[in-house]
């Protein structure tokens, strides 16, 4: 029994549970979802979550989609009375924190529209249009972390680590960091401080950057 995740290692949201459950120190048991051959459309997953994405938690009777009810789903039920900082309780500091996950939301649908159009349609025009909200986005991220040093304030939480999930995943794809010299020096501190990054974050990462430049590269583009 125990909690199952239904995921797949490059995507972003499925990388934010990774690294939340890492942290918390919460076992699982990882269920790799085959999308290319329809097993987030059977019947058994549908009955999961009927939207057909990963990730999907179960525990128990309990089925969850989205990462952000996933990860505040463990916090609220599974964390350790030390590690509560990483989702506050104090409702000030939690509406902090639930802020820059929404953002975090947005950031990521902006990076969806870059590389699903590239690596899953295969249209470089539509992608390159995209760009801008990324670039919007991204600078937006570097706006807030130039107020604090994490994200929602002096110290880490579980909006740092589901934006890890997608901000690693520019660096992977070839953008120009530099760009952004807080999120930059953000990252690296993070790469640093988590000792779990590489297998909850990192070797995925590293997955998704190569299939959209693999795919940029075969379309023409830079």
């Amino acid at each position: 029994m125990g909690i199952d995740i239904y995921a797949i290692k490059p995507s972003p949201p499925c990388r934010a549970v990774f690294l939340v459950a890492k942290a918390i120190g919460l076992d699982y048991n990882l269920k790799i979802v085959d999308m290319e051959k329809g097993e987030n459309r059977t019947p058994e997953f549908l009955k999961m979550n009927p939207a057909h994405t990963v990730p999907v938690m179960t525990d128990g009777e309990l089925s969850i989609g989205d990462s952000k009810a996933i990860i505040t789903y463990m916090m609220n039920q599974y964390a350790p009375a030390n590690l509560q900082s990483l989702y506050p309780r104090d409702p000030a500091a939690r509406a902090l924190v639930d802020q820059r996950l929404y953002f975090d939301s947005q950031l990521f649908a902006s990076l969806r529209g870059i590389v699903f159009p590239l690596v899953f349609m295969k249209d470089l025009k539509q992608s390159q249009a995209n760009m801008p909200r990324v670039d919007e986005n991204m600078a937006l991220l570097e706006t807030f972390l130039t107020r604090s040093t994490y994200l929602a304030g002096e110290h880490l939480t579980i909006a740092d680590l589901a934006m890890l999930s997608n901000v690693s995943s520019v660096e992977t794809g070839g953008l120009d960091m530099s760009r952004w010299p807080h999120v930059q020096a953000w990252l690296a501190k993070l790469k640093a401080e988590l000792p779990y990054y590489e297998q909850a974050n990192g070797e995925g990462a590293q997955m998704m950057g190569a299939m959209y430049k693999n795919a940029l590269k075969e379309l023409g583009g830079k």
